[in-house]
């Protein structure tokens, strides 16, 4: 199934006048769009109901439905379209209420292919533009999970590298650095334990934190910090 980047460009056109649409839907025919015709109002609201659009290109008056409340129906059910209005001089005060309901943008009859041309072209780059930004947002959001995932297995390997797996409630809420500083402190200064005892852990706690730093989980600059903290814990060690 192709993704929303690979899709091409919905645009429908919606006018009255047969002619006109005819010529639209020929001129307007490229690469990666995909064009559909309708000659009334009603047709483009029974069509959102079971199919969705990039672009809608409608004349602004027309029996029946007509462009304004297309316009409405359309940022109703489907808001990142792109509405184009088409109209005549008599009614360009409305098309200028249409822009400010929403629509994009507005072009006057008569008006050139070419220029018709130039209209669709920005509102497809500004459509491509919006795709390229939800892709870009989903593919952050995925890197942030693997980036969750990797901590909570980088924990979970530093805990057994250390040797302080624990049972309890507080084993999925230990930090990495917890678990580290719950290491390389040999023992409680309050705690009545040999000197020598003392020592061997020192060297234990000292050694897993080497392989830690040499397993990738530690800067070098993180280490060193991790290191003198170790040292300064034995140094006020009690004897």
């Amino acid at each position: 199934m192709e993704n929303d980047a690979q899709r091409n460009i919905r645009v429908w056109i919606v006018d009255d006048d047969a002619e006109l649409l005819e010529i639209l839907g020929g001129s307007l025919v490229q690469e990666q769009r995909e064009i559909r015709l309708f000659d009334n109002g009603q047709a483009v609201l029974n069509a959102i109901e079971h199919s969705f659009l990039d672009i809608l290109l409608t004349d602004l008056m027309m029996p029946g439905v007509d462009g304004l409340q297309i316009l409405k129906e359309v940022k109703r059910t489907c808001p990142e379209s792109i509405v184009i209005i088409m109209t005549g001089y008599a009614s360009l005060d409305t098309a200028i209420q249409a822009i400010r309901g929403g629509a994009y943008d507005y072009i006057q009859k008569p008006f050139k292919l070419e220029e018709m041309e130039v209209v669709i072209s920005n509102a497809c780059e500004k459509i491509s533009l919006m795709r390229e930004n939800r892709r870009l947002l989903q593919r952050l959001k995925e890197v942030r999970e693997e980036a969750n995932q990797l901590k909570e297995i980088r924990s979970g390997q530093l805990a057994d590298i250390l040797g302080l797996r624990r049972k309890g409630p507080r084993e999925e809420t230990d930090s990495e650095m917890e678990l580290i500083l719950r290491q390389i402190n040999p023992a409680p200064p309050d705690e009545d334990v040999p000197r020598e005892v003392v020592q061997e852990k020192a060297l234990i706690g000292l050694e897993r934190l080497i392989q830690f730093r040499k397993g990738g989980f530690l800067s070098e600059e993180e280490f060193l910090s991790l290191k003198k903290i170790f040292f300064q814990l034995i140094d006020k060690m009690k004897y």
